[in-house]
């Protein structure tokens, strides 16, 4: 199984439409995979490159103000021949403690992309 580790470059949440978007900006983009309230970014080679995920903070269980202070985050993205599994983390502060909070999306390889893992941190 290929394992890929990078870096997340750019990051952003959006407090008023409450969506969080990251990826790794040195491949170039080519397609997305709609997952519901997850959309992954597909680089030309086929590699995961990024995530948005809406409705950001109800899927990780805190507010909106206290998503909007992400002191961290990383994503997990596990690819076979028949799904697609990512596992995002953020790392928020809540009443003066870091806490991790974690949120799942499944979802079916329809388009055959490589089996793999990726790791992405920030």
């Amino acid at each position: 199984m290929k394992k890929i580790s990078r870096n997340i470059d750019v990051w952003d949440y959006d407090l008023e439409t409450d969506i969080l978007f990251f990826r790794h900006k040195s491949l170039k983009y080519h397609s997305s995979i709609d997952m519901g309230d997850m959309i992954i970014d597909i680089a030309t080679n086929g590699d995961p490159i990024g995530v948005e995920l809406l409705n950001a903070s109800k899927k990780f269980g805190v507010s909106k103000i206290t998503l909007r202070g992400i002191k961290g985050m990383d994503a997990d993205i596990n690819v076979s021949k028949t799904d697609i599994k990512v596992t995002l983390k953020v790392f928020v502060t809540i009443r003066n403690a870091q806490v991790e909070k974690v949120s799942v999306a499944h979802g079916i390889n329809d388009i055959n992309l490589q089996t793999g893992q990726t790791a992405m941190v920030c």
